[in-house]
């Protein structure tokens, strides 16, 4: 065989293991819907494929479904009697929480990890509203960093989105809005940071007078004051709404529980009776190397979601066998885990476990959670803790009154009585990520 030739194969064959390998790690790394996108352009580059997608349905009346059953510890027959039993594609919503959005934006525009971990101590200082109200010294004690150093952080955050966010007090969140929609007024600047109460009690006479402004101008502020959010943080109880899908759904099948994919949530890939026997039957060998190619890719892509559909069904069946008291007796029998522990049942590198668990979801009796909840990072245990103190947070305001409904700081003096010492700031903090709402949004009629 020629040398030239030799060497040249074995580079293309290396460039094809290589480009096999770039594609089955990204899709495991994918979650269902960068998955769900995935497949769809892969279908519409590559004519030999055809892409079914499955009818969506009410995902929250099966978790509700699961939740009853559970209790009555009948999984198996309300499942298996449901309509719905193989129409899992309807989406789960819940909320990004606003913590975590500042934070994603954080991390792009500081490149210094020290610089990162303070800013992200202030947007964790936040209160759910989107304002700082601790103190800039006490930040830079706690850090042990210059106060310069603290405010130069809070300066950061505040020109993130959305607009308003990390002010000291409702003058400066109003004046940092007006600044981000490019109006440069410093007669309006004045008002909103000097009388803002004036305009709240509508005296514009006063105003008038005071800044030697005729009415038609005062109407136009205070238009423009209008069109600004108060609360820019409140902006993530309403919106921002996210779709997940989970990979995974743990049963429990006559006292036991098995966990399963959930296949059909995934667009079925199909290749085209059309081009298989265009293959067969044309003469034309340009024709023929086009549609074996094209199949080649498809096989490599199909090949690769069942390799990630075996993954993740083997890091989730590790899971619910090393956090059985978890499934069987609630969130508080969580136990520390680490990706290691995964690993070296499974025989596979962590870097692997961290991929198939990174935007992967179970379904549970107890509801969704990331693959990555069952996961603790050091022996303190304390996002064990954390998860515990939600749970139970979740308890106390699903017996609350719902008329009258409890306060963070209630909450907060709750805890308190079962021996549990937390700040107002983390019961909201908590809250807010179980994507529960505020007491005044909670109330019924």
């Amino acid at each position: 065989m020629n040398l030239n030739f030799k060497l040249n194969l074995e580079q293309t064959q290396k460039l094809i293991i290589t480009q096999q390998l770039k594609q089955s790690l990204a899709i495991l790394n994918m979650n269902m819907n960068e998955l769900e996108i995935e497949i769809t352009k892969e279908g519409q580059e590559n004519p030999v494929m055809e892409i079914e997608k499955k009818d969506p349905i009410d995902w929250e009346k099966y978790i509700e479904s699961m939740k009853r059953n559970s209790r009555k510890e009948q999984y198996s027959s309300a499942v298996d009697n449901s309509d719905e039993k193989t129409n899992f594609e309807n989406m789960i919503r819940y909320e990004e929480s606003m913590y975590d959005y500042l934070k994603s934006q954080i991390s792009c525009i500081l490149r210094k990890q020290e610089d990162q971990a303070v800013a992200e101590y202030i947007i964790d200082s936040m209160d759910s509203d989107g304002y700082f109200r601790e103190s800039i010294e006490n930040i830079s004690k706690t850090l042990k960093i210059s106060t310069e150093k603290a405010k130069d952080m809070l300066r950061v955050i505040q020109t993130l989105d959305p607009a308003g966010i990390g002010a000291t007090s409702l003058e400066e969140c109003l004046c940092i809005q007006l600044r981000e929609k490019g109006i440069n007024d410093p007669v309006l600047e004045s008002i909103v940071r000097e009388n803002l109460s004036m305009i709240a009690s509508k005296k514009y006479k006063d105003i008038c007078k005071k800044y030697k402004i005729d009415m038609e101008t005062v109407g136009r502020y205070c238009a423009a004051i209008r069109s600004l959010e108060p609360k820019p943080g409140m902006i993530f109880e309403s919106s921002n709404e996210k779709y997940v899908s989970p990979d995974v759904i743990a049963e429990n099948i006559d006292g036991k529980f098995v966990m399963r994919l959930n296949e059909t949530s995934i667009p079925k890939i199909t290749i085209s009776d059309f081009y298989q026997n265009l293959l067969l039957n044309t003469q034309d060998e340009e024709a023929k190397e086009y549609i074996k190619q094209k199949l080649n890719s498809a096989a490599n892509l199909m090949k690769n979601i069942e390799s990630r559909k075996s993954t993740i069904l083997k890091v989730a069946q590790e899971i619910l066998n090393r956090q059985i008291e978890f499934f069987e007796k609630g969130v508080n029998y969580l136990k520390p885990m680490i990706l290691k522990d995964i690993a070296q049942e499974l025989e596979f590198h962590e870097s692997t476990i961290s991929r198939a668990v990174n935007g992967k979801y179970m379904l549970t009796p107890y509801g969704l959670f990331e693959l990555k909840f069952f996961f603790s990072g050091s022996p303190s245990c304390e996002d064990v803790a954390a998860n515990s103190i939600k749970s139970i947070i979740k308890d106390i305001i699903d017996d609350e009154n719902k008329k009258k409904p409890y306060s963070d700081q209630k909450i907060c003096a709750i805890l308190d009585q079962k021996g549990i010492s937390v700040s107002r700031r983390t019961v909201a903090k908590y809250r807010d990520e179980m994507g529960i709402l505020s007491s005044s949004q909670r109330k019924e009629l």
